[in-house]
């Protein structure tokens, strides 16, 4: 089953609207070099941190930093939360040694060093953990690296937004997001099946949220996929027209910071700090 949000209890978790005169979240851009080669970084830093020492990393689809992937990435700066987010399709777009394709174990080590980045230009310590998060592509990005063993990083959680079935971590001429129309009936097999892998992430917390009538996977489909709720895995079925969530905003908003705050609270996960 779906967890259900009482409109009382999604709006315990909202943020407090600012005053007059209050600090807007800064926002402002920087790079981190994979293998010599330049990728973006949007980042996003509130004058008063929403949690104490989280760091947000999202990844966009796969058509890029544009449209329904920028709204969700600004809703999490709009949440209170330091952020990082770059483009699927960059980081896709970098030349590897020798030409190799990305694999698991490489993309999570070049989400450390994302993350790294991401530090310095906040001007925050490795004390500050990571929640992996994503939308489509992004989405899948976030349970391959959380649960890659070679990634050293500390993770406290990851919550995948419109996660589809597979990841081939390769880049496509068609690739773009759109959600305009029906998805291919063909059975396609992929290198990485991404409910599988969140198994894999063993303690660590995993959300997922899944519109109801998302042309790549719908919420129905995604929920046998995922299994039952545990105290550290969530599902949140969102009643939405399609992949980008359309018509399904309040709803969506409400799963999400949901999803952070359950993130954020588990016990033990963020040893010395707490949710504020």
């Amino acid at each position: 089953m779906a967890i259900a949000l009482s409109a009382a209890s999604a709006c315990s978790i909202l943020p407090r609207p600012q005053t007059k005169g209050a600090v807007a979240t800064r926002e402002f851009s920087s790079t981190v070099l994979l293998h010599g080669k330049a990728l973006e970084l949007h980042i996003l830093a509130p004058p008063i941190p929403a949690a104490a020492r989280v760091v947000v990393l999202y990844g966009s689809g796969d058509g890029g930093w544009f449209g329904a992937a920028v709204d969700m990435f600004h809703r999490i700066g709009a949440a209170g939360y330091f952020a990082v987010g770059f483009s699927s399709r960059a980081f896709l777009k970098i030349e590897r040694p020798r030409g190799a394709l990305v694999n698991a174990a490489q993309l999570a080590s070049e989400y450390e060093e994302i993350l790294v980045q991401a530090r310095a230009a906040l001007g925050i310590d490795s004390t500050y953990v990571a929640v992996l998060t994503g939308w489509s592509r992004g989405a899948a990005f976030s349970v391959l690296a959380g649960s890659e063993p070679s990634l050293h990083e500390p993770i406290l959680g990851v919550i995948a937004i419109g996660l589809a079935e597979g990841e081939d971590l390769r880049l496509s001429a068609t690739d773009d997001d759109s959600d305009d129309g029906p998805t291919s009936p063909a059975i396609r097999r992929w290198p990485f099946d991404t409910y599988a892998r969140i198994a894999r992430l063993g303690p660590v917390p995993c959300a997922v949220i899944q519109a109801t009538h998302d042309n790549y996977l719908p919420a129905p489909r995604a929920r046998e996929l995922f299994g039952p709720d545990t105290p550290v895995r969530r599902f949140y079925a969102v009643e939405a027209r399609n992949h980008r969530f359309s018509g399904g905003q309040a709803a969506f908003d409400a799963a999400f910071l949901d999803a952070m705050h359950w993130v954020v609270a588990q016990p033990d996960r963020l040893p010395g700090a707490g949710v504020s």
